[in-house]
């Protein structure tokens, strides 16, 4: 599965780390936009395949993703 997550979080470094640690086998990339404009800025989001998913925490969005995959 490919984890597209927007480079506009504040926490970019810290979010893409949690998923490589959590997911080492699937590709993790870093784009500029992927279409959650004014969300992505503040709270983790990522595109999972084309779904999307959002949380107020980090962890929260890890484990959305877990239970989806």
């Amino acid at each position: 599965m490919k984890i597209k997550i927007c480079e506009k979080f504040s926490k970019i470094n810290k979010l893409q780390k949690k998923l490589i640690e959590v997911f080492p086998d699937e590709e993790i990339i870093v784009k500029k936009c992927i279409n959650m404009c004014k969300i992505c800025e503040h709270k983790p989001v990522a595109k999972v395949d084309d779904k999307k998913f959002k949380a107020s925490r980090i962890s929260k969005l890890i484990e959305k993703i877990e239970a989806e995959f």
